[in-house]
């Protein structure tokens, strides 16, 4: 991970200095992915702390305005990455110290609303994913093993799929040679040929 301008908070957490053009840049490497009933949220690592993709988050806290969900944080608990993995179209996102994160998720009315997702989502994070980062600094899957593993997947259901055509291919020329072989019985041999009821 390269990372441009640094420096401490006034809470003592590392957190990158929004200055000009200076952006994180983070590498497949520095970036988990983590997986609530059908959401996914990217987890960057900067300097061994976890920032959260704002729009990730909001999607998860059923905010529609990641930006405006951004403003209102201070400046030491947002930022700007720029993830290399491939994605298209703007490559910059912004992310969301773990303090942001917790003022972002006290600030949503459907967290704190039971039954809805982002209440689920919530107690989901608060339950396991944050203490499982304090404790080993991990929790979800690593970037490019889900990269590595969604491309295997790929493959499989496109060999799948190909086998599966060349079976079909197979049976019709299974079934066509069986009624040419039927029909040369019946033209040279009539009465060598057994009739099946």
């Amino acid at each position: 991970m390269t990372i441009l301008k640094s420096g401490n908070s006034r809470s003592g957490y590392p957190y990158a200095k929004n200055m000009g053009n200076d952006i994180f840049k983070a590498y497949e490497q520095d970036i988990s992915v983590i997986k609530f009933e059908g959401v996914k949220v990217r987890i960057i690592n900067i300097h061994g702390e976890p920032w959260f993709v704002a729009k990730d988050i909001c999607d998860a806290l059923e905010l529609t305005n990641s930006r405006m969900a951004l403003q209102a944080l201070d400046e030491d608990e947002k930022n700007t990455v720029t993830l290399t993995y491939g994605n298209r179209g703007n490559p910059n996102h912004g992310v969301v110290a773990e303090s942001g994160f917790y003022k972002l998720i006290s600030r949503s009315r459907k967290a704190t609303t039971n039954g809805t997702f982002a209440h689920r989502f919530t107690n989901w994070v608060f339950g396991e994913v944050i203490p499982s980062i304090r404790k080993t600094g991990a929790y979800g899957v690593p970037w490019g093993d889900l990269q590595d593993f969604t491309g295997r997947n790929s493959q499989s259901i496109t060999k799948g799929r190909k086998a599966g055509t060349e079976l079909a291919q197979r049976r019709y020329e299974k079934e066509r040679l069986a009624r040419e072989e039927s029909q040369l019985w019946r033209k040279y041999q009539p009465d060598l040929l057994v009739e099946v009821s």
